[in-house]
């Protein structure tokens, strides 16, 4: 009786990747190649990989327990759950991966850090690999992120016309600071590269101040200046070094030290120079906060210099090609703060019947074919949705006697102000996503 056919695995159904390891001497990453591709986890850990970015996956997540490897894709910031690979094809994938990153494949309990460079045709990526024991086995996240940008302006990012405008007058302005931002792990290295894209670069000196163990991707026309690692700088020589000559935007990815910041400050005020500043948080008002209380003795310089905190939020961007059209009810309209007649359709992911109703005009099944462009998920990438702070005199004011969120938001908004909701609900008016996506980001909190 003959065998059935072994199942094809996801990783047995693409070309894999092509490895580049994160080594300088090019003969010792052929070495590497070489020595890694006489496993049998060298074209398993290829084709997951491809798999992965045929499916869009931003994150891979493996949990190893006794029999299986579990795998999981995050795609448009969303877990969605892959078939286990068995424990010995897992264990082989795992090992070429830890090979070519330069961890120890033999470690499986401590905690480990990797990079891997790899591509397809001819896109670049960068995998980062970070792997853990856990009780049941061990744990792996990867990070893929591609070398280009998939973004080439603001309006790209989901940025309405008007505020681009406004966001860009003060992004070329002189004398101020602006502060770019966004909630933890909702891309706000994308909007800083995208932003400072945007900035005019060519008729302004871009200085920028980062760290030499993790410098910044590179800009045209943006000149890093590394400290500490090998270089033996500290941030302030470099930085007190550089405002000598005079340059017209610093630039801080990272948070500046209080005498650094000190002394950038000073510029902006003596010379109309401009900072620039990316961080993590919650809205632009916590940003404005979080930045004046981290530096007391700037506090002033930066509640009256500060002219303008960009934050994003993201949600996923409903499918050009499946996405489906209603005319919303007057009541909805009012619910959402939307003139009635305004906006004649709203749209929504479509959602197929249940399989038992996919039938033609005879009564027989006739399963409907997911989406090409999507996958049937209604949903094709993610899009920012923007919230842009422009403090006014009532609002500075304030904040120079008060701490309170809150209450600062209430000037805000007196003064002209525009909430993020209502800025999720222009996305939702343009087309750009759902209610329903709505819904389900802000609820985790806004």
């Amino acid at each position: 009786m003959a065998e059935a056919p072994a199942e094809i695995q996801l990783w047995q159904t693409v070309a894999p990747v092509e490895y580049v390891p994160k080594i300088k001497e090019r003969s010792e990453a052929q070495a590497l190649l070489i020595s890694t591709r006489q496993g049998p986890g060298y074209l398993i850990a290829g084709g997951q990989l491809a798999h992965a970015i045929q499916s869009r996956a931003t994150h891979i997540l493996m949990d190893f327990s006794q029999n299986a490897c579990a795998i999981r894709y995050q795609i448009d910031g969303n877990w969605e759950q892959l078939p286990p690979l068995d424990r010995e094809t897992g264990d082989a994938m795992l090992y070429a991966l830890k090979q070519l990153s330069l961890m120890n494949p033999a470690d499986r309990r401590g905690a480990q850090k990797g990079v891997l460079g790899f591509k397809i045709k001819k896109d670049k990526f960068d995998l980062s690999i970070q792997s853990q024991g856990v009780p049941t086995g061990e744990r792996v996240i990867c990070r893929i992120e591609a070398e280009k940008l998939p973004f080439g302006n603001l309006s790209d990012l989901g940025m309405r016309d008007k505020m681009i405008e406004q966001f860009k007058e003060q992004l070329n302005g002189e004398g101020n600071v602006v502060l770019i931002t966004a909630k933890k792990g909702e891309g706000v290295t994308t909007l800083w590269n995208v932003a400072i894209n945007a900035a005019d670069r060519l008729v302004r000196d871009f200085q920028s101040f980062e760290p030499a163990e993790s410098p910044e991707p590179e800009i045209i026309n943006i000149s890093p200046n590394l400290y500490g690692g090998d270089t033996g700088k500290t941030e302030l020589e470099v930085v007190n070094r550089m405002v000598l000559r005079e340059p017209d935007v610093l630039m801080f990815p990272n948070p500046p030290e209080a005498e650094s910041l000190k002394v950038c400050l000073e510029k902006v005020i003596e010379e109309d120079r401009q900072v620039i500043h990316r961080m993590a948080a919650d809205s632009p008002i916590a940003a404005f906060l979080s930045f004046a209380q981290r530096y007391p003795d700037c506090r002033k310089m930066i509640i009256d210099k500060t002219t303008a905190v960009i934050h994003q939020r993201l949600v996923r961007r409903l499918c050009e090609n499946c996405k489906v059209g209603f005319e919303p009810p007057p009541q909805l309209l009012a619910q959402l703060g939307i003139p009635a007649g305004r906006v004649p359709v709203l749209f929504a992911p479509f959602i197929p019947p249940p399989i038992e109703q996919q039938v033609d005009e005879q009564g027989r099944p006739a399963p409907i074919t997911p989406c090409h462009v999507c996958g049937g998920r209604g949903y094709f990438g993610r899009i920012g949705v923007f919230e842009l702070l422009r403090p006014g005199p009532q609002f500075k004011a304030a904040m120079a006697k008060t701490s309170d969120a809150s209450q600062l938001f209430s000037i805000a908004k007196a003064e002209g102000h525009r909430s993020i909701q209502a800025e999720a609900v222009l996305s939702v008016a343009r087309g750009l996503t759902s209610l329903d996506e709505l819904k389900r980001v802000f609820s985790k909190g806004s």
